[in-house]
């Protein structure tokens, strides 16, 4: 029994890894941009579960692909070939889905865990493209379009985080100093009144529409931003003030 169970195992090891990788990227791409619009606690859990196993899932399958102990196929094409493949394509996988790069604030001050992946990821990749199954790889022109497309894609993901980090963002703004005095102005700016229907038709009076909310919410952030990554804000006064 024991024995059937492993030889069931060794068989469909990295194939249940591939659905299981497969779902998760589409789940992911399909109901990721719901944590942006609904705050239900099962959706947050089940985004952030499968965010979680969506890039342990692709670091296994391309575990049990490095042990070299998977019989993925039989045929015309060699095992090889379609291991070296399989590695490119999850390589693809970490790169992530477009709705999700980070689950939450803290996950961008991970982006040197993820260069140092994508390194030895590629070593991975290219190991098993150029030195185990060429020449004779007859699936290494799709092999090469995934292996590129992975590579970009892992290193927007990557990118995207260290330029969202608190430390990146901290130093771009070091330059010049957030003086208190220019925060609190405007703020208070910002704050002014507004009346939201103009029932009256005052000339004073201002409708917001959706345009103007997004941008009266941006002049917000561009105000404050310096206080969201904890810089120093000085009490100092602009010349003339």
């Amino acid at each position: 029994m024991e024995l059937s169970l492993k030889k069931l195992w060794d068989k469909w090891d990295l194939r249940s890894f591939i659905i299981l990788s497969l779902s998760l990227q589409t789940f992911l791409t399909l109901f990721g941009p719901l944590r942006k619009r609904m705050s239900s606690n099962w959706i947050i859990i089940s985004l952030w579960s499968a965010y979680l196993l969506a890039d342990w899932a692709a670091n296994v399958a391309i575990g049990f692909i490095s042990n070299g102990n998977n019989n993925t196929t039989s045929g015309a094409v060699n095992n090889g070939d379609l291991e070296a493949f399989w590695v490119t394509f999850f390589l693809l996988h970490l790169g992530g889905t477009d709705t999700i790069t980070a689950f939450a604030l803290e996950d961008n001050e991970l982006w040197l865990r993820h260069l140092l992946a994508l390194i030895v990821q590629c070593l991975v990749a290219a190991l098993y493209v150029f030195f185990q199954t060429l020449p004779g790889n007859k699936l290494w022109i799709p092999t090469m379009l995934v292996f590129v497309a992975g590579i970009i894609k892992y290193s927007e993901r990557t990118r995207s985080l260290y330029l969202a980090s608190f430390g990146n963002l901290r130093e771009s703004m070091r330059r010049v100093p957030p003086v208190y005095h220019q925060v609190v102005k405007d703020f208070h700016a910002g704050m002014a009144p507004v009346v939201w229907n103009n029932q009256e038709g005052t000339e004073d009076a201002r409708v917001l529409t959706e345009l103007p909310v997004i941008q009266f919410a941006n002049s917000f952030f561009d105000s404050l931003k310096k206080l969201i990554v904890n810089s120093i804000v000085t009490f100092e006064l602009d010349d003339g003030e």
